[in-house]
């Protein structure tokens, strides 16, 4: 169940705190080292930072996913069943006091 999350929390890291000057600092090294060309800078900054974001979410998503999952076994209470039962303590402690 966790090995996914712990996959995407590996991966995602990296990219989760890419920042623009991370990510022109990569680019630099890229053309340090001849894989790269200066003109491709702003196209690659923005790649990787899209790709942080896409990351961002899908590990934002599995998470969330995990956590209702989790949730869901363990049988809690939803913020539905709280309402419902605050509704009827409601309408019991009218009916008490009248």
């Amino acid at each position: 169940m966790f090995e996914t999350l712990d996959r995407m929390m590996l991966a995602g890291l990296g990219m989760l705190n890419m920042t623009r000057e991370k990510a022109e600092k990569v680019f630099d090294e890229y053309v340090k080292r001849g894989q790269a060309d200066q003109q491709q800078r702003s196209g690659f900054v923005k790649e990787m930072l899209d790709s942080a974001e896409k990351a961002r979410k899908e590990l934002q998503d599995t998470i969330g996913k995990q956590v209702a999952a989790s949730a869901e076994r363990l049988n809690l209470a939803s913020k539905e069943d709280i309402a419902r039962l605050e509704a009827k303590l409601d309408k019991l402690l009218k009916q008490h006091t009248k």
